[in-house]
């Protein structure tokens, strides 16, 4: 094999926590719906083991984990098993002498870390990052970039950044699922964030030594909630008979559901770091490769200080208020803003590396960004998220839009980017380049990534990037929903099926409907009666990226925080699919009542709203002008519509897919959300954002339908007056 190698990134340490780990994982469950079962006509994956002299050391590994059983049971299941060879290594590398001297523990936790059960994946079907979630509820990342090869040429797929499927044996069906040899074992990584930037930071030693000087190494601790795993078991484990919404008239029933209760309540964070050379070469005025290593962490704190002194810094973060606990009375600021205090959240190092740190953990890129349901053509795919700087978010983007596509602006991933607008003057902000390191780059609660600038929550990311039409996904807010594989889980292409969404054996890969307890997410509430239910993501939905969350219940009431953007005042508008049998809600931003109550149940043609619609629900094709307006019509109706306080859906959100596993738009199976009178926005109020201070929304119901009558939460924007406002710059459709 010749492809890009990695270190090895297990020590004897790691498997002695694995074995000890172990037990914490649930055994294997056979329960499958019927139509997932094969009828056996030959070989199930354990004969493979058998009968194939390659894999006699697996074999013997999954012998001795007592595995053999069943993976000799129906199901459909996709399979890692490591030739001989790799099994050698393996056993050379931790002092084994032969399988029978591996421990069973650790023999169960192989079997387990290569096996994805209820979940066939061919490599034909690989996207360029997959990621799924092996037998010991961890990440497996699977990746197929082109960069590694072996000796034919032949594109390899490696997992977990270490073992390569073989080529010239890969995609090989059993009859309980299919088989991928791979050329080293699969290994968990089950250390802890602080040992796996500890053994890799080599090309980032300014970077790591200031997470040190900080304490914010030290702080990157928190992996799994165990408190939660003894009052989960005041909630039942599955919430039954839920209807939340979907029907086209009063003759309908509703879409039958039954929601899970989060196994566990993990937690973690993901780690932006810059090399030591992108710092050497972008800030010559701060690093050099002579300079002692005290001398480079003067130089990080000299451009932290650039980057948070002005005066709305100061009042953002709250460095101008009084420190309490000084004697002197002297504020934050002149407190810890010096080089002894590294380890104060109001100091600028302290705050600038804070903010290169993500409140949850994305432990590749295959989950980084949710590009379902984006035309490109019009937007690139875009999440808005917390970090670990109080009062502040940070802009992922996807970006395929390269617009001037020069060498130094490569398509992929970015961080505070932003395409020129006539918003920010026409003026590009490139933003930091993201990429995957060739080493190991996640852990159990911790994963990194590479950028090729620094990022700030400055004035340019403040004043610029998001003076703009600030859109929201609902489940994004949430950072227990990506730490507990609920945000993106499943197959989103797979359409609401009753045997998967109304049973407890759920969808493709691990495609789960949740409901949440009450006291899961921090920062939120919601009354006992309340049923938070998050729906496994499914893009035909009318709704954008495929995922919503349904507030149902007798009498549902939930709080919960705003995310943090740039004081000034915003238009919030609510993004939603009206249907017969949603809710009513009255809604409250920090605790006031906000005009009447936000009534689900009609659609962008009511008189209400006064959207230009034909009566199969469609407006005039956005492709050709086919239908009954005029383009000079449909802009008039856009301000009839926001003069009754409503907006079209947007153009660059659109319901479907393409016909494959891919997230790309196509005119002949997909919804532009502007062309449905079911996909609308609804303008909530203004809101006025004060610096320094957490701003909070409310829906409590005013009309319900026990189980029924949900009341959607897709999206929701955040838009500086300053566009949408009277005497604004006024906005596009997208």
């Amino acid at each position: 094999m010749r492809f890009k190698t990695n270190k090895i990134w297990t020590s004897a340490c790691a498997v002695v926590i694995t074995a000890a780990c172990a037990n914490l994982f649930s055994s294997c469950n056979d329960d499958l719906p019927a139509e997932s079962y094969y009828t056996f006509t030959g070989e199930m994956m354990s004969d493979f083991l058998r009968n194939h002299e390659d894999f006699s050391l697996f074999c013997q590994i999954a012998e001795r984990a007592g595995q053999m059983d069943f993976l000799g049971s129906r199901g459909g299941r996709t399979f890692f098993p490591a030739i001989n060879s790799g099994v050698e290594e393996y056993m050379r590398e931790h002092g084994y002498a032969s399988v029978d001297e591996i421990p069973v523990e650790v023999c169960d936790t192989l079997v387990k870390a290569c096996l994805l059960d209820n979940n066939i994946r061919y490599t034909y079907d690989f996207a360029e990052t997959v990621q799924e979630n092996n037998e010991l509820e961890l990440p497996l990342i699977i990746v197929t970039d082109g960069d590694s090869v072996d000796a034919n040429g032949m594109a390899v797929s490696i997992i977990n950044r270490n073992a390569a499927i073989i080529n010239d044996l890969k995609n090989d069906s059993v009859d309980n699922g299919v088989v991928h040899p791979v050329d080293k074992v699969v290994v968990p990584n089950m250390s802890m964030g602080s040992a796996l930037l500890d053994d890799n930071h080599g090309e980032y030693s300014i970077y790591y030594e200031a997470l040190s000087r900080t304490g914010l190494l030290d702080s990157l601790i928190h992996y799994r909630d165990d408190s939660y795993e003894t009052w989960k078991n005041n909630y039942p484990e599955w919430e039954r008979d839920l209807r939340s919404g979907g029907i086209f008239n009063e003759n309908d029933a509703g879409y039958l559901y039954i929601a899970k209760r989060p196994d566990h309540r993990y937690e973690g964070f993901t780690v932006f770091v810059v090399p030591d050379q992108v710092l050497y070469e972008k800030y010559p005025t701060y690093f050099n490769e002579s300079m002692t290593m005290d001398e480079k962490i003067d130089g990080l704190y000299d451009l932290a200080e650039e980057k948070y002194g002005d005066d709305m810094s100061e009042q953002i973060f709250g460095l101008d208020l009084v420190n309490p606990d000084d004697p002197e009375g002297r504020t934050y600021k002149e407190c810890f803003w010096n080089r002894e205090s590294l380890t104060s959240r109001h100091n600028p190092l302290n705050m600038f590396l804070s903010y290169h740190i993500l409140d949850r953990l994305f432990a590749s890129t295959a989950k980084l960004i949710n590009c379902w349901g984006t035309n490109t053509n019009y937007a690139d795919p875009t999440e808005w998220i917390s970090t670990l700087l109080d009062y502040s978010t940070i802009k992922l983007e996807r970006v395929y839009r390269t617009v001037d596509a020069q060498v130094e602006y490569p398509a992929g991933y970015y961080i505070n980017h932003t395409a020129a607008t006539r918003y920010n003057g026409g003026q590009r902000v490139r933003g930091a380049h993201l990429t995957t390191p060739d080493a190991m780059n996640f852990s159990l609660n911790v994963a990194y990534y590479y950028l090729d600038d620094v990022v700030a929550y400055d004035n340019v990311m403040r004043d610029n990037i998001m003076n703009n039409r600030l859109r929201f996904d609902f489940v994004t807010l949430w950072p227990e929903l990506t730490n507990n594989n609920i945000r993106l889980c499943g197959n989103p292409t797979q359409v609401y099926n009753e045997s998967v969404d109304a049973s407890e054996n759920g969808g493709e890969a691990d495609g789960f409907n949740y409901y949440i307890p009450p006291g899961y997410m921090e920062n939120t509430s919601f009354s006992e009666n309340t049923i938070f239910f998050v729906q496994r993501p499914k893009v035909p939905w009318w709704n954008w990226g495929g995922d919503e969350i349904n507030i149902l219940g007798s009498s549902y009431d939930v709080t919960f925080q705003l995310p943090h953007v740039p004081p000034g005042t915003y238009e919030l508008r609510l993004g939603y699919p009206g249907m017969l049998d949603r809710g009513i809600a009255q809604v409250y931003v920090d605790g006031r009542p906000q005009g009447i109550p936000m009534d689900l149940r009609y659609q962008a043609d009511d008189g209400r709203v006064g959207g230009l619609y034909q009566d199969t629900g469609w407006r005039n094709s956005e492709e050709n002008n086919q239908g009954l307006w005029t383009n000079e019509e449909l802009e008039e109706n856009e301000r009839v519509m926001n003069n009754n306080g409503y907006y079209s859906g947007p153009k660059s959100c659109f319901t479907g897919n393409d016909g494959t596993d891919a997230p790309r738009w196509s005119p002949t199976n997909c919804t532009m959300m502007y062309n449905n009178r079911y996909t609308f926005r609804r303008k909530v109020c203004d809101v006025v954002i004060e610096p320094h201070t957490t701003h909070t929304i409310r829906f409590r119901s005013v009309f319900t339908q026990g189980n029924k009558g949900c009341f959607v939460l897709d999206y929701f924007e955040l838009v500086p007056i300053s566009i949408c406002g009277a005497g604004g710059l006024g906005e596009d459709m997208y």
